[in-house]
């Protein structure tokens, strides 16, 4: 097949355009022919796979996607492909698959619930992510939207009116050869460097939204668990009102913040239990990054890890506060063998979710819209006839 696939960016370093990415290159890798359309890729695609640059004229920021939505429409030869796809984030004229990486519908209404709407309501970013769902998700926008979870499936079906049959759920992958359980030595390394002793117990938060994602809960729990337990902060935000947090709750000694890290997989393999009390998620990558590399999850029941986590098998649900992290996080603390018993378990768990499965189930999809188009061709073809 020959497909064009958008996004305004891919990279190895965004969520969404990471995952597209990924999913591009084991496109290519199943003999099909992919050209990326961006406005920007890095690294550089290698032959076979392919990159169509959009240029844009000067621009305002917060409106680059509807830009480059309108730039990729009158840049893309439909008749050269079979079939487009849009990575979302764009609204691209006529587009047959859609993957909903995300609802932004869906978190401005948990926004609004939780009266934390104002300084959303300011960013004209927001605005334009929402003014472009709306445009991706009408009537006759697409053929077949692809979820990565089966909780942005229900909000696209109950924000949008997109039929259910219309929504396949395909997640997001992981690269098991990169997420492993790590080396010995590997984590000896990291462990030394960051002073934590073989009897020490490292819970690992990773991500660069520290609100959304839950960091001042999970400091606060620390005050309720054994002193072996630590927290290791890896991601990029401002740290201060969260070290603060920490002095506040006797426990800033208990804490390390490394900042952003381009060694996020060696930092699971130096860990023993992956910590994820987020808010609102579409599928997360880290989640099934942490699996992978063989760490129990706890969590809490959002969109993806509900796919993911099996309660008390490789890992757990908790609530959004201290005393339920605290309650579902001592249990690992304290029994090493438990800690071993879910971590295997998530990475067999994980192993269901290679970017190849993914791709290959991505490929039926487009077999099904393509299926589907010939069907309608040939009932026009007959009217006309007629």
């Amino acid at each position: 097949m020959r497909v064009a696939m958008s996004s305004y960016r891919f990279n190895f370093t965004g969520g969404i355009e990471r995952a597209s990415y990924e999913l591009a290159r084991r496109l290519v890798a199943a003999g099909d022919e992919v050209t990326l359309v961006s406005y920007d890729v890095d690294p550089r695609p290698e032959p076979p796979l392919a990159w169509q640059q959009v240029r844009l004229a000067p621009h305002i920021p917060a409106t680059v996607p509807v830009q480059f939505s309108a730039a990729a429409s009158g840049q893309v030869d439909r008749n050269s492909f079979d079939l487009l796809h849009n990575q979302g984030g764009t609204a691209l004229r006529g587009q047959d698959v859609i993957t909903a990486h995300s609802c932004h519908r869906a978190w401005w209404e948990m926004k609004k619930r939780s009266g934390e709407l104002t300084r959303a309501y300011l960013n004209p970013l927001h605005h334009t992510v929402l003014h472009i769902e709306s445009l991706n998700y009408r009537p006759g926008a697409y053929a077949q939207v692809i979820a990565v979870s089966h909780g942005v499936k229900r909000e696209i079906i109950k924000y949008y009116g997109v039929p259910a049959e219309r929504i396949s759920v395909i997640p997001n992958g992981v690269d098991l050869s990169r997420f492993t359980r790590g080396t010995a030595a590997t984590r000896a390394e990291l462990r030394r460097q960051n002073g934590y002793g073989e009897d020490e117990v490292v819970l690992l938060f990773v991500g660069k939204e520290f609100r959304r994602k839950g960091l001042l809960p999970a400091i606060q729990s620390l005050s309720g668990l054994p002193s072996t337990a630590r927290l290791l902060v890896v991601g990029g935000d401002d740290r201060r009102p969260f070290e603060q947090a920490a002095a506040q709750a006797g426990v800033a000694d208990r804490i390390r913040f490394v900042g952003h890290t381009d060694r996020v997989a060696d930092y699971f393999s130096c860990a023993d239990v992956f910590v994820f009390p987020t808010a609102y998620e579409a599928f997360a990558l880290v989640s099934l990054e942490a699996a992978a590399s063989g760490l129990p999850i706890v969590t809490t029941r959002v969109n993806g890890t509900e796919d993911l986590v099996i309660d008390g098998r490789n890992g757990c649900f908790v609530e959004r506060d201290s005393s339920s992290l605290t309650a579902g996080l001592e249990p690992l603390v304290t029994d090493a063998d438990l800690r071993r018993r879910m971590g295997a378990a998530a990475r067999a768990d994980a192993m269901g979710y290679t970017w190849e499965a993914m791709a290959a189930r991505t490929r039926e999809v487009y077999r099904e819209v393509l299926d589907r188009r010939r069907i309608r061709d040939r009932g026009v073809q007959s009217r006309k006839i007629q």
